[in-house]
């Protein structure tokens, strides 16, 4: 291991030293990024080819010997700290500052947009406005040549070294992170090493680490962290805590004090007392429901189905199993939805999957009003998609089609059940006077989880088509407590520093459904005393030119600006 690092840092060697002043006046003298055109990008300078063919005429018949040259010493970034004041908090492995702030770059996140130069105007930006974090999501591809984990691209780790140099300049803590590192990534495509099982990519993750470790050894842990691997999976405890042990160890070599923090198990949302062991910080996530923050997210796998986010949101189960079913008959309970229906009325109703047959019947107030027997198969037939699950050995179709039933005028309350059979899936219901000349409102109950196995509350629905809330099961800011940041409170209670590495919420999903969210987000992360990272600054989930077709964007200094969002976020800015 130690002689892959002598070789990173001799590749990565520098002929200079550079010297940063920390008078902003002096600073601002400095060499900046040519700016990037109007899509945000720059010229990516172009690899040195050492293979270059010499010129006939420059050969000549005696040799030439030369002294073999001594190596470069490795470079290491210098900033003057000498008259450097800072406001930003001492973090340490067990307390986090709560006051922690910020926003996710992604200029180095992907290769591909490895030619998108960070820009000091953000970093300014981010500052100005009283933000003071910045995580670097970096993808280690971007920084060597020719797909060789040894040969590493010294141009693209000066990048690296601007960032860490804006953070500096104007007070802004960066955390440094590995999004995809050698045999892992939660990105396309993946990796073909593996880096929880294969020796190989486990070393060269470590010592990558290592070579940026000496690279930042004079940098004090207010200016700058190191996050190791973004979004483990759900792996075995052991396995996670001994790789990134490998990586801490190369880094604490280097830099003995060097903050390290690591994100949780599964994806970033289960904390690792193992880690906490280790002396290592953790990092949480905050996409809480995927159905609202990754909605019609198009790298998604079935977001394109998601139902219309809501929040807060009646938790609305999916599956609607047999009356007759002998092993569900503890959560068997039909939809009944308590409405006045002043006047005749469609239902649409989409049915998702078919287990084996399901019988399926509409009653109004008591009455049978429709009967449908729903039956997958092989072949042609109903559904848009067979499926068989051979480990039931039983075909389990998706229809994915609409069914009308006519609601008769007076109705007070509607039942929908499966008498015999299976189980089926309902994935939206859509509500339309029959008279094309009511006034009357067309109104939705779209169910929203999957999970198997839970009752069906009783739906109260206004004149005006909303759910009454009082006494149903809610989605809200107590929810998301309960559910998904309790175990990062206990972590913290027991004396492991946590974050939320990354929260937010994709562009598709309505904008005043995204600032409730948020806002029930940012209550609970006060609350429990965690900093945060939103995903992202200057991108389709941030405050800045993120596409959203439901805001009125504000021109700020060349940028679209989300003013209602930003206001949010600095509600809860120390």
């Amino acid at each position: 291991m130690k002689r892959v690092l002598a070789m990173l840092l001799i590749l990565a060697a520098a002929p200079f030293m550079l010297l940063f002043s920390c008078n902003n006046d002096s600073n601002s003298s400095q060499d900046s990024p040519d700016n990037p055109d109007e899509n945000g990008k720059s010229p990516s300078p172009d690899d040195t080819d050492i293979n270059n063919t010499v010129p006939s005429e420059n050969i000549t018949d005696t040799p030439v010997i030369q002294e073999p040259n001594e190596p470069e010493p490795p470079f290491v970034f210098t900033y003057d700290f000498n008259n450097k004041t800072t406001k930003l908090p001492t973090p340490t492995a067990q307390k986090l500052p709560s006051s922690w702030k910020g926003f996710n770059l992604l200029n180095m996140f992907y290769k591909g947009s490895d030619d998108r130069i960070f820009s000091e105007e953000e970093f300014k930006m981010m500052s100005e406005w009283g933000f003071n974090f910045a995580r670097i999501p970096m993808d280690y591809r971007i920084w060597i040549k020719s797909n060789d984990w040894n040969n590493i691209d010294e141009s693209m780790i000066k990048r690296i070294d601007k960032a860490v140099e804006y953070g500096i300049r104007y007070d802004i803590h960066v955390c440094l992170n590995f999004h995809r590192a050698p045999g892992f990534t939660v990105a396309s495509p993946p990796e073909a090493a593996d880096l929880w099982k294969d020796t190989e990519p486990q070393e060269v993750f470590a010592d990558m680490w290592g070579f940026l470790a000496a690279r930042y050894k004079n940098i004090p842990n207010e200016y700058l962290s190191f996050n190791l691997v973004n979004e483990p999976p759900d792996i075995d405890e052991n396995i996670y805590a001994e790789v990134m042990k490998k990586a801490a160890d190369a880094i604490w070599e280097q830099d003995p004090d060097r903050l390290i923090i690591a994100d949780g198990l599964a994806w970033g949302t289960k904390p690792s007392y193992m880690i906490k062991d280790l002396g290592i910080a953790q990092a949480s996530r905050g996409y809480t429901p995927t159905n609202l923050t990754h909605y019609l997210a198009e790298w998604m796998p079935g977001a394109d189905s998601y139902p219309l986010p809501q929040w807060p949101v009646i938790v609305i189960p999916k599956h609607l199993y047999s009356a007759t079913k002998p092993d569900m008959k503890s959560v068997y309970s039909p939809y009944i939805i308590e409405h006045d229906f002043d006047e005749a009325y469609y239902l649409d109703i989409n049915v998702g999957i078919v287990s084996s047959e399901a019988r399926f019947a509409a009653k109004a107030d008591g009455a049978k009003i429709y009967e449908h027997l729903f039956k997958s198969g092989k072949g042609d037939g109903d559904w848009t998609v067979e499926v068989y699950r051979e480990e039931w050995n039983v075909y389990q179709n998706i229809f994915d089609k609409d069914y009308r039933i006519e609601i008769p005028a007076g109705t007070k309350l509607l039942t929908l059940d499966v008498t015999e059979g299976d189980w089926m899936t309902v994935n939206n219901m859509k509500f339309t006077p029959v008279s094309p000349d009511s006034t009357s409102k067309t109104f939705y109950v779209t169910p929203n989880s999957d999970e198997w196995g839970i009752k069906i509350p009783e739906l109260k629905i206004d004149a005006n088509g909303e759910f009454v809330l009082e006494g149903a099961d809610i989605q809200d800011g107590a929810w998301l407590m309960e559910n998904y940041l309790k175990p990062w409170e206990d972590l913290i209670k027991s004396g492991g520093g946590a974050m939320i590495g990354e929260w937010g919420a994709y562009n598709k999903t309505p904008h005043d459904v995204v600032l409730k969210w948020m806002k029930d987000n940012l209550d609970n992360f006060k609350e429990i005393g965690m900093g945060w990272a939103l995903w992202n600054f200057n991108a389709s989930f941030g405050i800045l030119n993120s596409g959203r077709a439901d805001v009125d964007y504000e021109d700020y200094n060349g940028y679209e600006l989300d003013r209602e969002m930003l206001e949010l976020l600095l509600e809860y800015v120390d």
